[in-house]
């Protein structure tokens, strides 16, 4: 130990951190591994977190108009209220490491036990009936990722609705991890019903005001998977960079951060959880349609998977359009767009509550302007009626933000929000928005694979909304959608500091 270390540990930190290794064996997440394949498991998942929440080419402007790389998942305003911790199984132990986005950085937090991880996941189905018996340890996954709010950063720009926006871009991100950790091999199962003070206390997060709101359970590819022996598009923004020497923690909350930490108590399922009996399995991302009169509009591409085929390139290509060309998109484009959505995701919550989807088309070459209702089973479309509404009505439902003038359709997903609030509480409320994001989700990556222009938002007046889609009185609108020709020209005002998606300008003043 030099000198310069003893009396220097900034400098010594910096370092340490800035020193190059060419040998991926040198870094190796334990010295005493006793497997040699996990470095390069470990590799393999860190580059599907790369895909599915990494940096990508491009950048937006955020929250105090400032510019950050643009990433493979959407979230309001740029903030991403959110961080993500992989713990990857180490032996007898799991290593815990939060990854950021930023850079494709995973840092060591601690050491967690396997047996306590079993008993976060007690309730998992063996994947073979025959090891019903089995120690709950030898079934365990090769890593488990959780998606962890930090609803601060979204409500000191929305308020207390930026606690819904957690749950969304939450949403967004652990579905896309789930499916390019699919297409690298490994099988993932999305879990929303789990003890989550549990997994604070075992993750360290107790009295740091976060919410753990998902966890993707990634078991280990088996020989002759597809993704297995690789070759698949890796993200070249995305390169991870690991760090294992435990470092700092996470940041500490400040004062303003504890007060809306606390505003949040009545509605968040951290605060008052509530036991739903787990139920595996692959649900759909849209609810059936209902029985509607009418010739039925019949869809393009009904079997079409382009929006997975190529997982990589189109999720790097994934972005939000900052605005829409007063064009029209091809009934076709759109239609095998919207295929994208009829895919499934393996869930602990099989029986949770899905959206609806219905489409307000206003300028889609092969379809007259209305609304329409999404039946995914048909891949079809049932007339709801109207006329698709104005320009001028169509901004004003969405909060006059300027990015949903020209867009050629509106996708609103919906549902009976208050009977099912009353029927399953707050669970009821995460588990409902995850799935209206995760159908959010496969819909971006089914207009990129069409190069139809997409983005999603969060700020709308429900009610206009409704009534533009002639929903029934008892549905509610929980998310908004725009699609169209991209105007790649276009400014996105709503990521500036004040709140323009709520119905407020920047470039005027307050008060």
């Amino acid at each position: 130990m030099g000198v310069e270390e003893l009396t220097n540990p900034l400098l010594a930190g910096f370092w340490n951190e800035t020193r190059l290794r060419s040998s991926l064996e040198t870094i190796s997440p334990a010295a005493d591994h006793t497997d040699p394949g996990a470095s390069v498991q470990w590799t393999r998942i860190a580059e599907a977190l790369g895909l599915g929440h990494g940096e990508r080419s491009g950048a937006v402007i955020t929250k105090g108009r400032t510019l950050m790389r643009a990433r493979t998942t959407p979230s309001a305003g740029a903030l991403y209220p959110f961080e993500v911790l992989v713990a990857f199984q180490d032996g007898h132990q799991y290593a815990l490491y939060h990854y950021d986005a930023a850079g494709c950085s995973l840092r060591r937090l601690a050491a967690v036990g396997r047996h306590e991880v079993a008993d976060i996941l007690t309730a998992a189905p063996p994947p073979d009936p025959s090891a019903a018996g089995a120690d709950e340890t030898s079934r365990l996954p090769a890593a488990v990722v959780a998606v962890v709010a930090r609803p601060w950063h979204a409500m000191r720009k929305y308020g207390r609705r930026g606690y819904l926006y957690t749950h969304l871009d939450s949403a967004h991100a652990a579905t896309n991890i789930a499916l390019a950790a699919a297409d690298a091999g490994f099988g993932p199962t999305v879990r929303l019903r789990f003890d989550r003070r549990a997994l604070s206390r075992l993750f360290g997060l107790e009295n740091l005001c976060r919410e753990p709101q998902a966890l993707v359970t990634l078991t280990a590819p088996a020989e002759g998977r597809p993704g297995a022996s690789g070759g698949r598009t890796p993200n070249p923004f995305a390169v991870p960079i690991w760090w294992h020497d435990g470092g700092r923690g996470l940041e500490q909350p400040d004062g303003p951060e504890r007060e809306a930490w606390d505003l949040v108590s009545p509605i968040s399922t951290y605060h008052q959880p509530r036991g739903l009996p787990l139920r595996f399995g692959t649900t759909a991302s849209i609810r059936p349609a209902g029985t509607r009169t009418g010739a039925a509009v019949a869809l393009a591409g009904p079997d079409d998977t382009a929006a997975l085929d190529d997982f990589g390139r189109t999720v790097l290509s994934r972005q939000s359009a900052k605005g829409f060309l007063a064009k029209p998109v091809e009934a076709d484009a759109l239609g095998r767009a919207l295929a994208a959505v009829r895919g499934g995701i393996a869930v602990d919550c099989a029986d949770g509550p899905l959206a609806g989807l219905r489409l307000l088309v206003r300028n889609v070459d092969g379809l007259a302007p209305g609304a329409y209702e999404y039946d995914p089973a048909g891949h079809r479309l049932l007339p709801a009626g109207g006329d698709g509404g104005s320009e001028e009505a169509v901004v004003a439902a969405c909060m006059n933000q300027g990015v949903a003038a020209g867009c050629a359709a509106l996708v609103a997903l919906h549902a009976p929000v208050r009977q099912l609030l009353g029927e399953r509480g707050q669970q009821g409320l995460a588990e409902l928005h995850f799935h209206a994001a995760s159908a959010a989700q496969r819909l971006c990556l089914g207009a990129a694979a069409q190069r139809v222009g997409i983005t999603c938002l969060g700020g709308f007046d429900a009610g206009r909304i409704a009534g533009l889609a002639r929903l029934a009185d008892e549905e509610e609108v929980i998310y908004v959608v725009a699609v169209g020709i991209a105007d790649e020209n276009a400014v996105k005002w709503d990521r500036a500091p004040i709140a323009y998606s709520h119905g407020r300008d920047p470039r005027q003043p307050t008060g």
